[in-house]
């Protein structure tokens, strides 16, 4: 293997055990506090998903649920899979299809940071209601951005490598 696609792999490695590190943070602090009609509540990702279906909103809450809880994970399992397998000459074709998918997933993923953001900046009515970000939003936004970093790091082409650098 050359020392370029070395040093991406080492990098893609890097990122996904940093983007795991970091999902743990992510999911138990709090990602935004509500601040309703004087009743202060900070609300975890899972929390947030609680709150949406005790309002009735159920089919919103599953898509924050799979979007925000699920999407991610996969994500760094896959990655992780696909990492572990390197090299190996098995499954080659599905995990050049899997890694299509990561890749695709990927681009939409900061969609839930860019909604929390506006919910902020929107949900600011003075005394009545308003939603702060808290830090769970900044270590999520890491794990996205690790997921990100190492699907462009470990390229389609590093799929079709064997243990000796060479396609087969």
């Amino acid at each position: 293997m050359s020392g370029h696609a070395s040093a991406r792999l080492q990098t893609a490695q890097a990122l996904v055990v940093t983007g795991l590190i970091l999902y743990i943070p992510a999911n138990i602090l709090p990602v935004m506090t509500m601040t309703v009609v004087g009743e202060v509540e900070p609300l975890t990702v899972m929390g947030g998903v609680q709150e949406l279906y005790d309002s009735g909103l159920a089919p919103i809450a599953g898509i924050v649920f799979l979007a925000s809880i699920v999407v991610p994970f996969c994500k760094l399992a896959a990655l992780s899979w696909l990492l572990l397998m390197h090299g190996r000459p098995v499954w080659q074709r599905q995990r050049g299809a899997l890694r299509r998918i990561v890749h695709t997933v990927g681009s939409w993923s900061m969609v839930d940071v860019f909604l929390l953001s506006i919910l902020a900046a929107v949900g600011q009515l003075g005394v009545l209601a308003s939603v702060v970000a808290e830090p769970g939003a900044l270590f999520f936004s890491a794990v996205l951005i690790c997921t990100l970093f190492a699907s462009e790091s470990y390229n389609a082409a590093m799929i079709w490598q064997t243990q000796e650098g060479l396609a087969p």
